[in-house]
């Protein structure tokens, strides 16, 4: 097998940046069986016996724990789409067993209230957009205000009774992940939880099971709005390994592993597609710009990962890598009076003729932009039936006008407002051109009524995740920018705004904005009231992985930022089974 290498091309005052993990030769020799018809065969064997087995679970005397367990492990594993059916009939039952007053006990007429229940039933049921309201969990606190664990786990083994209280503390974690603005409880339970599991894993020796602990591990840096469906799967597929007893049927857990690889066999082959067309570009030989066009099918996965949404996933790969072109372009090569003609090509018609005086390395790089913008316009008229120029003209126009306006600030050295730079900032977090062609690839014919009311009128859903998308980054890419002479971002801003806040201080205040949004977002997504479209959680999955890609710091910008071991993870490595 070729070998894995950076590939460099051109020297840069970004060295660091633009380097190239993921070699042609590497990507083009990876190989896996998983497209073979006896693995679709056994899938489909596989799921027809997980069904027998959840239809058993409702005719059986199964405590709410276990029914709602098996719910969470189909959901863990990403395999939950095969059992859309049997899982809505036992939600169903747990929520005519749901009492606002006491939560859950283990039975259904259970008088007993039991936090580990409570706790991963609310996650569910909200994640199913059932009417359940987070101030179910004050039932589980005493007069100090502290939680306190109660059910009907009393046993006269110690080492169970302990391992209760640590689940239930696990769940009530999970469930605060799924918070709406305001609900005060679900943050109390998020911090009183995170600081006893942490407690947890810091104590030495095997006292506790490997399995337990990497779920608690996994919980603390990835909550629900900061993870993706691939990604927790291939780590609850390893947690569930260690604890093979924990599963009610072994075949679960191998219906879990094919699906992972038979899916992972699809991206592999995306991942050949688009590295060659990205060293067919030969972009990298007139700009040091940063090569991510892996990366970018992570982002594409996270957003959408079934194999029906493959043109989707390329959209949004090959759409982050013109972005990311144009705004090492931007930042780092062009002049104002450069960007200003740019900007007037692609208003007027992408207008290649106004930008013919360009020198020569930067003109290839922005005709090749264009030229991919067009070939995604053709494929989603193929798609919709009817042009859709217009519509991808308008929401790149706003992204690149968005970004001419911050280009001049940060030429002149002018610090805006946080109201003059969160109103342009937002269109140039470039959510607009990435959802869209998404959106128009996989959905099925979208009105145009329907186009104008999401990416023209910016609805407070579609605002949200514009909104997160442009505070995360900001967030963790400050000090690059600084070094980069850009003066506008949403931290500088607020310390204009309020010269007696620190840097730090400003960057805990837009830390605080942030969760607060991603909270108002998940309320918008969640709520049993709104009625979003089917393929809109494609545009809520964008700031999903967002959010996972800057876990760890700038997982665009730097390699070293949990984004390479994503990678292998998901796109290259299968799981053995």
């Amino acid at each position: 097998m070729a070998s894995l290498k950076g590939n460099n091309t051109c020297s840069s005052s970004i060295p660091d940046r633009s380097l190239n993990l993921w070699d042609d030769d590497f990507v083009q020799s990876m190989e896996t069986p998983y497209e073979g018809s006896e693995y679709h065969e056994r899938v489909e064997t596989l799921v027809n016996e997980v069904k027998m087995l959840l239809k058993e679970m409702q005719t059986q005397d199964c405590s709410l724990i276990e029914r709602l367990e098996m719910v969470d492990a189909l959901q863990c594993f990403g395999i939950d789409r095969y059992f859309k059916a049997e899982i809505k009939e036992i939600l169903d039952y747990v929520y005519r067993c749901w009492d606002e007053s006491v939560g859950l006990g283990l039975q259904c007429e259970s008088i007993t209230k039991n936090l580990n229940a409570t706790a991963l039933g609310l996650r569910l049921l909200r994640l199913h957009r059932y009417d359940v309201s987070g101030d179910v969990l004050e039932n589980f606190k005493d007069k100090n205000g502290q939680f306190f664990f109660s059910g009907e786990n009393k046993d006269d083994d110690e080492n169970k009774n302990e391992e209760h209280v640590m689940r239930s503390m696990l769940n009530l974690l999970r469930s605060s992940s799924v918070a709406f603005t305001g609900e005060t409880i679900m943050e109390e339970a998020k911090l009183f939880s995170s600081a006893y599991l942490k407690q947890i894993i810091e104590k030495p020796g095997d006292t506790y099971r490997k399995s337990f602990v990497k779920e608690v591990e996994y919980a603390l840096l990835y909550e629900w709005s900061r993870t993706f469906s691939r990604w927790e799967a291939r780590n609850f597929i390893e947690i569930y390994e260690l604890d093979i007893l924990r599963l009610k049927d072994k075949k679960i857990l191998e219906l879990a592993k094919l699906n992972f690889n038979i899916l992972q066999f699809t991206y592999k082959t995306e991942m050949k597609k688009l590295s060659s067309w990205w060293t067919d570009s030969r972009v990298s030989k007139s700009i040091a710009g940063r090569q991510r066009t892996i990366e970018y099918l992570l982002l594409a996965v996270s957003i959408a990962d079934e194999v029906d949404f493959s043109s989707s996933r390329i959209a949004v790969a090959k759409t982050s890598v013109i972005i990311t072109i144009l705004d090492d372009l931007f930042d780092d090569y062009l002049t104002l009076e450069q960007i200003e003609l740019i900007t007037k090509s692609i208003v007027q018609g992408w207008d290649i003729s106004l930008i013919q005086n360009l020198p020569k390395n930067f003109k290839a790089a922005i005709e090749f932009c264009f030229k991919t913008v067009h070939e995604l316009a053709s494929d989603a008229t193929k798609k919709q039936g009817r042009d859709m120029m217009q519509f991808i003209t308008k929401t790149w126009t706003d992204y690149i006008e968005g970004n001419l306006q911050q280009a001049r600030w940060n030429k002149s050295g002018y610090v805006p407002t946080y109201n003059e730079y969160i109103r342009i900032a937002a269109t140039t977090a470039a959510i607009g051109p990435i959802s869209l062609h998404a959106i128009l690839l996989a959905a099925p014919v979208a009105e145009d009524n329907v186009i104008e009311k999401i990416f023209h009128n910016q609805s407070r859903f579609y605002e949200l995740i514009w909104l997160c998308t442009r505070l995360v980054d900001d967030i963790h890419d400050f000090e690059d920018d600084k070094l980069h002479g850009q003066t506008s971002s949403a931290i500088s801003s607020y310390m204009k705004d309020h010269p007696e806040f620190s840097e730090d201080g400003a960057l805990n205040h837009i830390n605080g904005l942030l969760n607060q949004f991603i909270k108002e977002l998940t309320w918008e997504f969640l709520n049993p009231n709104n009625n979003l479209l089917d393929w809109e959680g494609l545009s809520f999955n964008i700031n999903r992985g967002m959010q996972c890609f800057y876990v760890f710091g700038h997982g665009f910008s730097y390699h070293d930022k949990g984004v390479k071991e994503r990678i292998f993870k998901v796109l290259i490595d299968p799981v053995k089974i």
